[in-house]
């Protein structure tokens, strides 16, 4: 399910619902893999061990750094989509590519299209992310060009000031 297609308010509800599920049991699992341990063999468990899982499959194992980052973008991508629903309703369904997928993070191929790419950092700078992805969407044929991000300090909401190349480009807030 890493590519899915998103129409409603609904479809958006199930992928929050899938990654919470997610998220609760990666904390239960953390709890038993710290018991009655040093601080360095937690953070070898938590780190190379299989203590988390996949944010949209609760019973497929992954490490807890890959569940980390893979729920804060899909987080950030749910964001993405409330907003894109109220922005672009007539554009729906998009389509919705999760982890390595090929193409836009989240598309549509209506009305001349849409793409964005989505993620979430510490700040906008770290790797040259936003950079990165505005050059991406840039590149593409797409009518609309946004990248949504989740970083902490910003507010929700537009950001003129990052943006270049026709590429508009919103914060999604910092949490759910």
């Amino acid at each position: 399910m890493k590519v899915c297609s998103v129409q409603s308010e609904g479809d958006i509800d199930q992928l929050i619902e899938l990654i919470s599920k997610s998220a609760q049991k990666a904390l239960l699992q953390i709890a038993k893999s710290t018991e009655c341990r040093n601080g360095l063999q937690a953070l070898w468990s938590i780190k190379f061990t299989p203590i988390g899982c996949d944010p949209l499959d609760s019973e497929s194992p992954l490490n807890l750094i890959e569940q980390l980052n893979q729920t804060f973008t899909y987080l950030a991508s749910v964001k993405a989509l409330r907003l894109l629903l109220q922005l672009h309703p007539e554009l729906a369904p998009y389509k919705v590519n999760l982890g390595t997928s090929p193409g836009s993070d989240i598309e549509s191929g209506l009305n001349e299209g849409l793409a964005a790419e989505v993620f979430a950092a510490v700040n906008t700078s770290n790797n040259r992310k936003l950079a990165k992805d505005i050059a991406k969407v840039h590149k593409t044929s797409a009518r609309l060009k946004y990248v949504f991000f989740m970083c902490p300090g910003y507010e929700v909401g537009r950001q003129p000031k990052l943006e270049r190349d026709g590429v508009q480009v919103w914060s999604v807030g910092e949490a759910l």
